[in-house]
């Protein structure tokens, strides 16, 4: 093979592999898109969620009942732990603080920003 002809499948190679990077890029940013696509119907369907429950939680279509039957239980563990979470705070003499730095330190912070009672 003489140097034209090698110089000539280098760049054929290249210009591939270049061709092939753009490709890889654009598949990247499509699956991120439709990974952001994905977490606003997630969202969506959270929401749609809440108004049903807000709307319907108390009598709900027989299709839901068991659904609205759990979240109606659920909510009422957490009132319950948060009125042990009261006592225990008030018998230890525990601060806000000290509940704070606790969440912190175990990753929980935001955890009640998530929850919508």
């Amino acid at each position: 093979m003489d140097f034209e002809a090698l110089k000539n499948r280098v760049t054929e190679l290249a210009q591939g592999g270049v061709s092939k990077a753009k490709e890889l890029m654009e598949i990247g940013k499509l699956k991120v898109n439709n990974a952001t696509e994905a977490d606003a119907i997630r969202k969506a369907y959270t929401e749609i969620g809440k108004l049903y429950f807000a709307q319907h939680g108390m009598d709900p279509d027989p299709a839901y009942a068991a659904l609205c039957a759990k979240i109606v239980e659920s909510k009422e563990r957490i009132a319950y732990n948060d009125e042990r979470i009261t006592d225990i705070k008030s018998a230890a003499n525990l601060g806000d603080a000290d509940i704070a730095a606790m969440d912190a330190e175990i990753g929980l912070e935001d955890a009640d920003d998530d929850l919508e009672l």
